[in-house]
């Protein structure tokens, strides 16, 4: 990325999906944009044909939002990213132990998600990509393991993954990660979510006769969300 160059994300992003892309910015003098969110708690994919630009390198989007729990259309904006040649990340952090995830269907350059959301241990998680853009990206750290080999002129970097893995890794924290995975895999997540909708329903007409909140209905289900107020 160089001056002048944009990263799009959206205004319903969980900070850990803003604050990396404004620190970047920051160093390298790169625009942050925004796609903003519809009163109905939608992104407006409308301006996002208005953001995405020749300059646009990245966009980064949560699949599902941690606080309305929007579901955005990531196929769709996917798409649309590649058409300008951006590559994309998906935030799955709310959406992995919900549905299914095929990155070859989606197409993403790059997904991510945390390992206490899959009910691993803390500090753990998952990155995924390209292949070919993992070979092209330099190590973010250095240290033993990431490395093929060192003489006192030049270093030479190791395979993938390694070469993203300095120093001793989290071995404990992985083993209980993928165990974590393995026994999350056994259920299936199209009756769990059949499930959370039930108690959707449940809890909408629950709230509905009480007074003191109000609601907005969102996606083709007409799913609903509250608001509170005094």
């Amino acid at each position: 990325m160089q001056k002048g160059d944009e990263i799009v994300i959206t205004q319903m992003e969980h900070h850990s999906n803003i604050v990396p892309w404004q620190m970047i910015a920051e160093e390298r003098d790169l625009i942050v944009k925004f796609i903003p969110v519809l009163k109905n708690g939608e992104l407006d994919l409308n301006q996002l044909n208005n953001l995405l630009t020749s300059k646009t390198k990245l966009v980064a989007v949560t699949h599902v939002s941690n606080s309305l729990g929007t579901i955005n259309p990531i196929k769709e904006i996917i798409g649309k990213a590649h058409q300008k040649g951006a590559v994309v990340l998906i935030d799955a952090a709310q959406s992995l132990q919900h549905f299914k995830l095929n990155v070859q269907e989606l197409d993403c350059d790059f997904l991510v998600f945390s390992g206490h959301k899959v009910f691993a241990p803390t500090g753990t998680g998952i990155l995924f990509a390209k292949e070919n853009l993992l070979n092209k990206m330099p190590p973010y750290m250095g240290g033993g393991d990431m490395i093929k080999t060192v003489t006192m002129e030049k270093t030479e970097y190791n395979e993938l993954p390694h070469k993203f893995e300095a120093g001793t890794p989290n071995i404990a924290g992985g083993i209980v990660l993928g165990k974590a995975i393995e026994w999350l895999s056994q259920f299936d997540l199209k009756e769990i979510e059949e499930y959370e909708h039930e108690l959707l329903e449940y809890a909408t007409e629950k709230l509905k006769k009480n007074s003191g909140c109000g609601y907005l209905r969102r996606g083709k289900k007409q799913e609903q969300y509250f608001v509170f107020f005094n």
